[in-house]
């Protein structure tokens, strides 16, 4: 071997010794993995039942000056449901108002208004009198037992009156992501026996989940 030849050996030994020390001094990484490093973090949650409800139109009716014999269609209701419930949710009515009287309670507060003979569970076309309601359209299901009418004081609109306690009068099945709603008239009229006077009250609407 010649003395270049050695002269070079040694040179290269050298520089990889230098290497290695400015490696020691400085920390210098080798490669990527020497620096970085991974771990993962595990999420989970459980999304708890949601459900809203609003009366976005008609939550007054006012049905006027009322003559004995003469029915009166007025105002329509719109029941506004958000829920994120896998099976849908119902919509239940109720007045408080024990047995046949309706929601609408005269000044003297002894004297009623009737309900409408019919009820949530058989509806009728409009017939005699009382204070009936009617779902008349509605985003999702409209239940066939409210009549083939589709619009506010249709002839073929269905009614029945409010019950005391609040029973199922919609029900709409499946997930909904939107806001879905419910339309529903008002009807009353009363036989020349009822007495004069001014009359209010308040019917109840519920919108309840359906979770299994």
């Amino acid at each position: 071997m010649t003395k270049r030849e050695i002269k070079k050996i040694l040179f290269l030994l050298g520089f990889v010794g230098l290497i290695g020390l400015l490696s020691l001094v400085f920390n210098f990484p080798h490669n990527n993995s020497d620096r970085v490093k991974a771990a993962d973090v595990t999420l989970s949650t459980t999304v708890q039942s949601y459900i809203s409800l609003s009366i976005s139109s008609g939550s007054t009716i006012a049905f006027g000056n009322l003559t004995p014999g003469t029915p009166i269609c007025a105002g329509s209701t719109v029941a506004s449901v958000t829920t994120n419930a896998t099976n849908g949710y119902t919509v239940g009515l109720s007045d408080g108002a024990v047995g046949t009287g309706s929601a609408l309670l005269h000044t003297d507060m002894t004297t009623r208004i009737a309900d409408y003979a019919g009820t949530i569970a058989d509806p009728t076309l409009w017939t005699g009198t009382g204070l009936g309601i009617s779902c008349y359209a509605a985003d999702t299901s409209k239940e066939a037992a409210w009549g083939t009418g589709t619009t506010l004081c249709d002839a073929n609109n269905e009614y029945a009156g409010v019950p005391e306690t609040a029973t199922t009068a919609h029900t709409v099945t499946g997930y909904h992501e939107l806001v879905d709603t419910s339309s529903w008239s008002w009807e009353i009229d009363v036989p020349n026996s009822q007495k004069i006077g001014a009359y209010s009250g308040n019917v109840t609407f519920t919108a309840t989940a359906v979770l299994s």
